[in-house]
């Protein structure tokens, strides 16, 4: 028998801070001296494995959703309500967002951004080139030699610039498969953004509705998402399949049937909350955003009767030892599995559109297709969804045949933000401006975004406290009004390392003592503890907090957007009272603030303040509705106290209301604390 796991989490997450950590001033003599459980950098054996248990990528929750697998406590029908918003997929053989969607005489997307961001004016003769439209069709090179950056850039790492290479040649066209684009990334960014709502005029350059949307859509081809389920590769004709139909491969076999259950009911059907699928279980990958479900039917069967479902030529009650030729109807699949529903449910998913100048959500039903699914949900003994079955049969009612077996999502994610800039010559802030503009009921000056950059590369002395210094100048005054650092560090050891950042007397920390034993550090942090003006010089320093492996500050990067009065309207909640923090103590304290009214999260921010004498004895956990977000997780090494604002992305597009949870659990004995407050401020 063969014994299946419901949920596959792969993340494809960037790193949360986790890892040991250390206190300034105390020193370990005798690393076996230290109490069970406690952290300390300069006790770790780096001789050893590879540590990833302290790497959060490990973490079995990379999916980020606290759920229920309790089938009767599940929803059958859900529908999110921030419904996510149609777009062209920007195909590659197209050339992605530098196509003129509207025509030879208007610029594309990416021609606009470099005339209203990048300081380009089109040269003299540039509207008469004619563009790459085909294979076989002359075109003129001059074109692409002549685009600004972003556009250039784009064009010729993103773009179709393959088959323009190829354009007389007979290959031409299989240099590039039509279905090739950016579905990975309108999928987040329609789950995530706004859908912009009328055309903006910014520094004389109109930019449209799918304009605006095809910028979103390109800063979102590196997003940060977790996932479930894992990639089929194959093409269908390469899939197997044993004697019952059931796909061989178990890259193509799931995602499992009780997996998309189980988020379907506690994502859409509790949280109300849009995630995306691949929906084409074969080596295409279409991600499309999943809007709404509706369990159509669903009965419980006995262990034969859901046999029978599978295994067509079994025969219910029949003795092998009687009658040689008959095989008893017996449910070989899941070991575990005690109880068996038969269920059918529809999948609606929004699909995609032609590029247009209005916006899609007023006729979203248009956009919108469904999926039917049938399958065997597995429970075990207490009624907890522990897997499934894929199902092909007849059946009576619309459709008439169900397909799923091969016909079913190939994994499910959840996009939480955008992630590494995708295109070096366009920033994410900038492309912000212009939705706001866009979404404003009245035109309003909007906060603008500054970015300042450092490539002066660094070398970071090994094990030295003194650090190494990367510095950014901003020679503007700007009001801060969010805050966004990148950095780019190559080490061979990054739980080694401390990142602070500095600035006229204020200072926040990055990270410290993160990531373990794996290379490098390329990530943007959200900033949130930095107030008055962004003018003068930046500080990233970086510490090496123990021997052998070394590394450089390769480039670090400030993103300021001056305050304004078109952010999102912020509220702050607050919780009263100090708690003491049981030590050694796996059930912790869990505080709770009521936030009251509604709306979707646009933007979160907590902020902690912890007394402690050994920090990385701590986790601390943010819960709400489905989801968490770990904000500590025991790095710091020996150090006292926790007083920070943390930047949380997790819940972006969630219901605001209701119960917000603070989890903090001490897991080594001996040093205690207490939480001394906690506040929510959330924009909405």
């Amino acid at each position: 028998m063969t014994k299946k796991v419901i949920v596959t989490l792969v993340g494809a997450m960037l790193a949360l801070v986790v890892a040991g950590c250390g206190t300034e001033g105390q020193q370990v003599e005798d690393c076996s001296l230290l109490p069970e459980g406690k952290i300390k950098q300069e006790c770790i054996d780096k001789s050893a494995p590879k540590a990833d248990r302290w790497d959060s990528q490990n973490d079995p929750q990379l999916f980020g959703v606290d759920l229920e697998y309790q089938l009767e406590q599940l929803p059958t029908s859900g529908e999110a309500e921030r419904v996510p918003w149609p777009s062209t997929y920007w195909p590659t053989y197209e050339d992605s967002v530098n196509v003129r969607w509207q025509g030879q005489g208007k610029y594309s997307p990416l021609e606009k951004y470099d005339m209203a961001f990048n300081g380009w004016t089109p040269p003299e003769g540039f509207d008469s080139l004619v563009p790459f439209k085909g294979c076989g069709q002359e075109f003129d090179q001059e074109y692409y030699d002549q685009l600004g950056p972003a556009a250039k850039y784009w064009s010729n790492n993103r773009g179709n610039k393959a088959m323009r290479d190829a354009w007389d040649k007979d290959d031409c066209s299989d240099k590039i498969e039509t279905w090739w684009g950016l579905c990975h990334a309108w999928t987040p960014a329609a789950i995530l953004e706004d859908e912009p709502q009328r055309a903006v005029t910014y520094n004389g350059v109109t930019f449209e509705v799918s304009d605006i949307k095809a910028l979103l859509i390109m800063m979102y081809n590196n997003s940060v998402t977790r996932f479930v389920g894992r990639r089929c590769n194959l093409r269908t004709d390469k899939i197997e399949r044993d004697e019952f139909g059931r796909i061989v491969q178990s890259e193509c076999r799931d995602a499992n049937p009780g997996t998309m259950h189980v988020l379907l009911a506690n994502l859409l059907g509790r949280d109300k909350r849009a995630f995306a699928e691949d929906r084409t279980m074969n080596y295409e990958v279409w991600n499309q955003p999943v809007r709404a479900f509706e369990v159509k039917t669903m009965e419980e069967k006995t262990e034969a009767e859901a046999a029978q479902l599978i295994d067509e030529k079994c025969t219910s009650g029949c003795d092998p030892e009687a009658d040689s030729s008959c095989r008893p109807c017996e449910y070989t699949w899941d070991a575990d599995a005690q109880r068996f529903f038969y269920v059918q449910t529809d999948v609606k998913y929004i699909t995609e559109s032609s590029p247009d100048t209005e916006p899609k959500l007023p006729n979203i039903d248009y956009y919108t297709r469904t999926d039917h699914y049938a399958y065997i949900l597995e429970l075990d003994g207490e009624g907890n969804i522990i897997g499934g079955e894929w199902l092909d049969f007849n059946g009576g009612g619309y459709p008439s045949r169900f397909r799923s077996q091969m016909v079913h999502p190939d994994f499910f994610w959840l996009p939480l933000r955008a992630g590494w800039r995708s295109n070096p010559h366009a920033d994410l802030e900038k492309i912000h401006t212009l939705l706001r503009m866009s979404t404003s009921a009245e035109p309003h000056n909007m906060g603008d975004a500054k970015v300042f950059r450092s490539t002066d590369q660094v070398a970071i002395p090994d094990d030295d406290p003194r650090g190494a210094v990367a510095t950014v100048q901003v020679d503007e005054d700007i009001t801060i009004g969010s805050l966004k650092v990148a950095v780019k560090i190559s080490h061979t050891y990054v739980g080694d390392l401390t990142l602070v950042l500095r600035h006229d007397g204020q200072e926040a920390e990055l990270q410290r003592n993160a990531g373990g034993s794996t290379h490098d550090i390329e990530k943007t942090y959200e900033v949130g503890e930095f107030s008055g003006s962004a003018r003068g010089t930046w500080e990233l320093w970086v510490v090496d907090n123990a021997a052998r492996d070394t590394g450089t500050i390769d480039e670090f990067e400030l993103t300021v957007v001056e305050a304004s009065g078109d952010a999102p309207s912020e509220e702050t909640f607050s919780a009263g009272g100090t708690v003491d923090i049981p030590d050694n103590d796996d059930d912790g304290i869990t505080d709770t603030i009521e936030v009251s009214g509604s709306g979707a999260v646009k933007s979160l921010k907590v902020k902690v303040d912890i007394t402690h004498t050994w920090i990385s004895d701590l986790t601390v956990e943010l819960r709400h509705g489905t989801g968490s977000s770990m904000l500590h997780n025991r790095e710091g090494d020996s150090s006292d106290d926790i007083h920070k604002t943390f930047v949380v992305d997790e819940f972006n597009g969630s219901e605001s209301g209701g119960q917000w949870q603070l989890v903090i659990v001490d897991h080594a004995r001996q040093d205690v604390g207490q939480l001394t407050g906690w506040s929510l401020i959330i924009g909405r």
